[in-house]
């Protein structure tokens, strides 16, 4: 376990937010990223994700039935992506069994991914998707490469955020889209502690970070991006009545606010999807 400054502003004034199984969540007094601090060393990161999608129960079937409406809702964003990159290569990060690359490539899309995780990519492959076993950092593949990258639920587990972001920014073409989505937990953990409970949402130390939908604005414009924008996506559908109920309501509650709104209203503690672009 090591002491870290934000990723984002790069100052070491963390505030406490809430504790689970030893783990601290603090939050930067300086622009308000939300971390886990101390942490597992870098090193030791990757081992947590050799069994990573199995826990819980957790197998293909489950994980795609959990993702379905949200990689649906994506592929469509990717097909209005402007710019004439509709047809250009895709990757996905923190893949997994693959489902969103097979649904992009049964589209006709050049679609392709990366994850740390021995299982679901040993999964993917023997599908025949072009899966590679390892992270954003072991990918070696030229400047302006891809069209299009995805990250769903990925940039809350890497130790270091702004540089993932800066190499995704690198390996896009001009006119590229970049779709990501995270959790946002900290509002319901606050929400909840005068009951005793909510810290086991941060999920650490899986998700290193929680990200507001303003501190990743400003995690993207930094980093090269231009016209970020964040909207209440599908709603995920877990495994279990109560989990599968709290997602639809909470997340179909969120898009109606949004919309009756005008966009001008996120629903907090609701995960988001966000769309940003490499200049052209």
């Amino acid at each position: 376990m090591h002491a870290v400054h934000c990723a984002l502003c790069g100052e070491d004034a963390p505030e406490p937010v809430a504790t689970h199984d030893a783990f601290r969540i603090v939050r930067c007094r300086s622009c308000g990223l939300v971390y886990v601090n101390p942490r597992p060393a870098a090193e030791e990161i990757p081992s947590l994700y050799i069994d990573y999608h199995g826990r819980a129960g957790g197998d293909e079937r489950s994980w795609n039935r959990l993702m379905l409406g949200v990689f649906r809702e994506s592929a469509d964003l990717l097909a209005g992506n402007p710019n004439g990159r509709e047809h250009g290569r895709i990757l996905d990060i923190g893949c997994g069994y693959g489902g969103f690359i097979d649904m992009m490539r049964s589209r006709g899309r050049d679609a392709e991914g990366v994850d740390p995780s021995p299982t679901p990519v040993a999964a993917a492959t023997g599908k025949g998707l072009p899966v590679r076993l390892g992270t954003l950092d072991d990918l070696d593949v030229p400047k302006e490469y891809y069209s299009a990258v995805t990250m769903f639920y990925v940039l809350e587990h890497l130790p270091d955020p702004m540089a993932a972001l800066r190499k995704v920014f690198d390996i896009l073409l001009p006119g590229g889209m970049l779709l990501i989505r995270v959790p946002h937990t900290t509002p319901i953990v606050r929400m909840l502690s005068p009951f005793g409970f909510g810290t086991l949402l941060y999920d650490a130390p899986y998700h290193l970070y929680d990200f507001s939908p303003s501190v990743l604005r400003r995690m993207l414009t930094e980093t090269g991006f231009t016209a970020p924008r964040t909207f209440p996506g599908k709603p995920t559908r877990p495994s279990g009545f109560g989990t599968l109920a709290a997602s639809i309501l909470f997340g179909e509650a969120a898009r109606a606010l949004y919309a009756v709104s005008g966009g001008r209203f996120l629903l907090p503690g609701v995960s988001k999807t966000t769309i940003a672009r490499k200049p052209a």
